[in-house]
């Protein structure tokens, strides 16, 4: 893809569009494959819905170290002894709750192509790329739990809610792909 950009950007070369070079560095093999365009593709086909950037840090990185909250976390010693509520719950505790039927708000902070893909059964999408303006449709009254794919996203989510005076708020830690592997493997995972 380097090639592929300097040659762009230098107006020189043959093009790969409509090929896939396949270079096997073991055997030193090159191999190219026609492809044909997908008109249905998300970001070139003919109704694009990919038209920006999302952040690749949120959308990528691995859970947060800490799931604590921030007084716990900052050694607060207030002196009363009381250690500060955990903001992340596992996937046996979050189910064990929509057993229960417990009014909970299930907030899903991923992006809409990963909904399509899997999706925890209650769950509102309310994508973190747009989240700030989901905020206003939420009460601070409300017991909300969130997720992503893996948990950072979720955890970022929650302290937006906590900055706005949120304070019934839990993450499910390891998300999505963890919910998959502990407690639905009918929940697809990508």
């Amino acid at each position: 893809m380097a090639t592929e950009t300097l040659k762009r950007i230098a107006g020189i070369g043959e093009s790969l569009t409509g090929r896939l070079m396949l270079y096997n560095s073991l055997k030193m093999h090159f191999k190219e494959v026609k492809i044909r365009r997908n008109p249905n593709c998300e970001l070139c086909g003919d109704h694009p819905t990919i038209d920006h950037l999302i952040d690749y840090e949120a959308f990528c990185a691995v859970p947060l170290p800490s799931a604590q909250a921030p007084a716990a976390a900052a050694g607060n010693g207030g002196g009363n002894g009381a250690e500060a509520e955990l903001l992340e719950v596992d996937g046996a505790e979050l189910k064990q709750v929509l057993d229960e039927g417990r009014p909970i708000t299930l907030l899903d902070v991923r992006e809409p192509h990963e909904w399509e893909i899997a999706r925890i059964q209650g769950a509102r999408l309310t994508p973190l790329s747009k989240f700030e303006e989901y905020i206003p449709e939420l009460s601070p009254e409300e017991e909300i739990y969130l997720y992503c794919y893996k948990g950072k996203r979720s955890m970022t989510a929650l302290q937006k809610l906590q900055a706005h005076g949120f304070k019934h708020l839990k993450s499910l830690a390891g998300g999505i792909d963890r919910w998959s592997q502990d407690v639905d493997p009918s929940v697809p995972r990508y």
